[in-house]
């Protein structure tokens, strides 16, 4: 597994607008986002990785997502890509 840069990390702002306009209070992801965002990134985690192999996931969206699993108190399945069932 490598890391390699990709694109999508950035949430659309289409995306910021509507979330925002329909959680004007925000929620407890919204919160955790805003907080971390740039506390770390991937280069970041770049000496964990060799450099070639199978692209992996982003070691700073799965750092984030593991803030959000232990502050919500969620399992591995429910902080997974379905979310919370």
């Amino acid at each position: 597994m490598s890391l390699q840069s990709r694109p999508g990390a950035e949430i659309p702002p289409l995306t910021v607008r509507v979330a925002r306009a329909s959680n004007p209070h925000g929620t407890t992801s919204m919160w955790i986002r805003d907080r971390l965002d740039g506390l770390w990134n991937d280069e970041d985690f770049t000496a964990w990785y060799p450099r070639d192999g199978r692209p992996g996931l982003s070691p700073a969206q799965l750092a984030t997502v593991c803030v959000l699993q232990y502050v919500m108190n969620l399992s591995d399945r429910q902080a997974g890509p379905c979310g919370p069932s």
